[in-house]
């Protein structure tokens, strides 16, 4: 009786609590551990006179990422027998995708990059894989996560004490105001989704930690950021709402809703478009310089626009990108093209942002039936999922370095594949 309890309850107990903790222990080493060893090495390029060297971490991810993996397959394979399983056509749309970055090798401009940058974001599709097959709640897998943010939160808080503020704004304890930017406006959707739970202690955490995290943003100066967490949860709120009320899908709503958006930014309404929209947010009508990178990219698509150019091989690989010959120092030094699409077409063309934004809409699919079971989990993924969608219009992050956005993505993309018990995980 014994041995069974043993083996049959507690072993296998600890295991699923385990596996549903493994999306917050990236989130951790992301928000937290990495940062606070590795941060105050690191001195931000400075774009007009050149980069400056910084400490690298290559070390640290060599082991954390590998063996959280590890630590992964061994929780799959000890419950082989309870564990979950995948979608047959969402397995297999991941799998085109990851397996044509991986393809873009062949012609990239400097291969190695293209497997070595690829590998880490597998590893961290892995390391998620045991929570969305074992867990048996979402919840289980997003209060982990919550309470990471609110270490972050609480940390960055107490980081004002020692910290010096740059000339640009707040760092925290990253590397760069902007980071601090978003790893706030994270927690801000996490402390917003905490309001959602029937647990008196983390609705009052979440409570406490929204002014807190608006006081980061301001002194962070990151306007973005601050931005969108103002505008993001009112819309994923209406999303919602609509989705329970009139019951329009998710994904038909977000098409909906993109079209307009799309032709005013675009100048469909005489007198009004993007510029305007970035003099009034910032004061200058190039996105702070960023439409002159966006240019020079659609000018590089141009020349390769259904293979691209080969994942994270154009910007950031020394003399062979051709942006090292441009003689604006700007375009010359940027690390990428401040803008998500634009560089997901520039490095795998037409065929990455095809299969890519099938598996958005595949998220969204996902979120949308998970909407109609939790409403607060399902508010809290339309407000990442809308999150990333808009902040790539300004930034790349879409599988561009290791960020809390790119753990969030991954851990969607693996929910919606994944089947508990016959059903999805919600």
């Amino acid at each position: 009786m014994s041995d069974a309890v043993i083996h049959g309850g507690i072993g296998q107990g600890y295991r699923r609590r385990l596996a549903a903790l493994l999306p917050a222990m990236d989130l951790a080493y992301l928000m937290l551990v990495w940062p606070l060893i590795y941060a105050r090495g690191y001195v931000p390029a400075d774009l007009s006179s050149g980069p400056v060297a910084e400490a690298q971490p290559a070390l640290l991810n060599r082991l954390f990422f590998p063996g959280l993996a590890a630590l992964a397959v061994i929780l799959l394979i000890a419950e082989r027998h309870r564990i979950g399983r995948l979608r047959l056509l969402g397995s297999c749309l991941l799998v085109a995708f990851f397996g044509y970055l991986a393809l873009t090798s062949a012609w990239a401009l400097v291969p190695a990059t293209v497997l070595t940058r690829l590998s880490l974001y597998v590893l961290l599709l892995i390391s998620l894989i045991p929570a969305v097959l074992l867990a048996d709640r979402l919840d289980d897998i997003l209060r982990p996560m919550f309470w990471v943010t609110v270490a972050a939160v609480a940390v960055n808080v107490a980081s004002i004490a020692v910290v010096h503020t740059t000339s640009i704004g707040f760092p925290g304890i990253y590397t760069h105001k902007n980071t601090l930017g978003a790893n706030a406006t994270i927690a801000g959707l996490f402390a917003i989704f905490a309001l959602t739970r029937a647990d008196h202690r983390i609705r009052m955490a979440g409570f406490l930690c929204l002014p807190a995290i608006l006081g980061l943003l301001l002194i962070s100066q990151s306007k973005t950021s601050l931005g969108l967490l103002l505008l993001v949860p009112p819309v994923a709120l209406f999303a919602v709402a609509t989705r329970r009320r009139l019951r329009i899908a998710l994904p038909i709503l977000m098409v909906v809703l993109t079209i307009p958006a799309a032709f005013l930014v675009s100048g469909g309404v005489p007198g009004f478009d993007y510029r305007d929209i970035s003099r009034a947010v910032s004061g200058d009508p190039s996105f702070t310089g960023r439409t002159d990178l966006w240019k020079f990219s659609a000018s590089q698509i141009a020349e390769r626009p259904i293979t691209g150019w080969g994942f994270q091989s154009f910007w950031g690989i020394g003399a062979a990108s051709p942006a090292t010959k441009m003689t604006d120092t700007f375009i010359a030094r940027a690390p990428h093209s401040h803008n998500g699409y634009i560089d997901m077409a520039l490095e795998g063309g037409l065929i990455a942002v095809s299969l890519f934004l099938s598996i958005i809409l595949m998220v969204a699919w996902w979120i949308d039936r998970l909407v109609d079971r939790d409403a607060g989990a399902g508010f809290l993924m339309t407000s990442c999922l809308l999150y990333m969608l808009w902040q790539n219009l300004f930034e790349t992050d879409w599988l561009h370095g290791t960020t809390t956005s790119n753990v969030l993505l991954m851990l969607m993309m693996a929910s919606a594949v994944a089947l508990r018990n016959g059903r999805s995980l919600t």
